[in-house]
């Protein structure tokens, strides 16, 4: 009853808003492809890649995002495999070089599209993971024959990359990615019980540490400061909770087996429900909801203990409400986000709580920034296929209540 009391929403009351706010997203989505909208005309891959996912989450008629493929196929496929188009910025078209077709690859593979089959796709996107640590890179450089490996590996693109693997039924690599997530987890196990998590490894191992002024957004979270990238978690937790139940489920591995990766998972768990409530009302929030609900949905399901079903469960009440719910538009869509490259610059004083319906930022890329600009779409895209995973986790719990 404590446990209970302890909770800003009623489950029930929470998954049908839940529901409602999905749908109306996934009607703006559709609303935004041309000729109505810059989906498929602007020449720029992030505003088709998450909407693919938000769409397919939403339950939009395959054939209709079968036609956001056909586009990203036609206009974004490079001859080395590689997805961008010719004129994009570095930061769509190197930064995020992998992360794009990762996120839309494995809709395709869900929906049967042949776009993640041709081989040439396929042999380009396992050039991504380091072969020693089972990391994976953002970017390899242009030539197939020569990867150019990068200093530092991260949670994004490795998670990212495991849920493709597990889309594609690719076990070894699958698995590979999970080992160096457990890892990345367990060199962080002593920070994180001090307050930190150091977000970067190096290709042999190493957690980087070494943090200088202006580096620190993207190499540490910490439980002090309200706008981080509070997503290093969210992911990894999203995709440790995938391999388990992937391992458990449709691979054949027994519960000591695949247990570690949930038990890492936990670990982040631990870390992330430490963090102050206004920490929810920051955009970077999203992935955490993804995590929280994956992690809800598999502790009911495989009877884990009740204290840490709950725990989940207020993890994904706090994404859902604050940064999910209370940010969408009245239009459904989500406002667009001026992404941070390091902390301490002026953008970092935005907010995108909506008052009125109405959010005060540049609609539009702001010259000079030290920002990515995200479309209003790519983020809508986005926060829509996360929700699936909370709305999933809350009523596996709602029916593990009634039986």
């Amino acid at each position: 009853m404590k446990e209970i009391m302890g909770r800003i929403a009623d489950p029930a009351h929470l998954l049908g808003a839940i529901r409602v706010s999905m749908q109306e997203g996934g009607n703006f989505l559709v609303s935004r492809m041309a000729p109505r909208g810059p989906m498929m005309r602007e020449p720029n891959l992030s505003y088709v890649s998450k909407a693919s996912w938000g769409m397919y989450e939403a339950g939009v008629d395959h054939d209709v995002i079968a036609r956001l493929l056909d586009w990203a196929w036609k206009e974004a496929l490079r001859p080395n495999g590689d997805f961008y188009i010719p004129g994009e910025r570095p930061e769509y078209k190197d930064m995020q070089r992998v992360y794009r077709p990762l996120t839309f690859g494995k809709v395709a593979a869900w929906i049967g599209h042949p776009l993640i089959r041709e081989e040439r796709v396929i042999r380009r996107m396992l050039q991504y993971q380091h072969k020693a640590s089972g990391g994976v890179f953002n970017y390899i450089g242009e030539d197939p024959k020569h990867v150019e490996e990068q200093a530092t590996l991260g949670a994004l693109n490795t998670s990212f990359f495991g849920h493709l693997m597990i889309a594609l039924d690719r076990k070894e690599e699958a698995i590979r990615a999970g080992d160096w997530m457990r890892r990345f987890v367990e060199v962080n196990r002593e920070h994180m019980e001090k307050g930190v998590l150091y977000t970067q490894m190096t290709p042999d191992g190493e957690l980087v540490v070494d943090v200088k002024p202006g580096e620190k957004i993207g190499k540490v979270v910490d439980l002090l400061d309200p706008k981080q990238e509070f997503w290093q978690g969210g992911t990894a937790m999203a995709y440790l909770v995938a391999l388990y139940e992937t391992m458990r489920e449709r691979w054949g591995f027994a519960e000591d087996q695949a247990r570690p990766y949930l038990d890492s998972a936990l670990l982040l768990l631990d870390f992330e429900e430490r963090m102050p409530l206004e920490t929810y009302l920051w955009i970077s929030k999203c992935k955490v909801g993804w995590g929280a609900g994956e992690l809800l949905r598999v502790l009911v399901r495989y009877g884990k203990a009740k204290r840490a079903v709950e725990r989940a469960y207020r993890l994904c009440e706090r994404v859902a409400v604050f940064t999910f719910l209370d940010n969408q538009l009245p239009n459904g869509g989500w406002s667009c986000f001026h992404y941070p490259l390091s902390e301490g610059i002026p953008e970092l004083a935005f907010n995108y709580k909506p008052l009125k319906g109405l959010v005060r930022i540049p609609d539009q890329r702001i010259p000079e920034s030290q920002t990515i600009f995200l479309p209003g779409e790519e983020i809508t895209g986005e926060f829509v296929g996360e929700m699936k995973s909370v709305e999933l986790g809350i009523a596996e719990m709602l029916k593990g209540n009634e039986n």
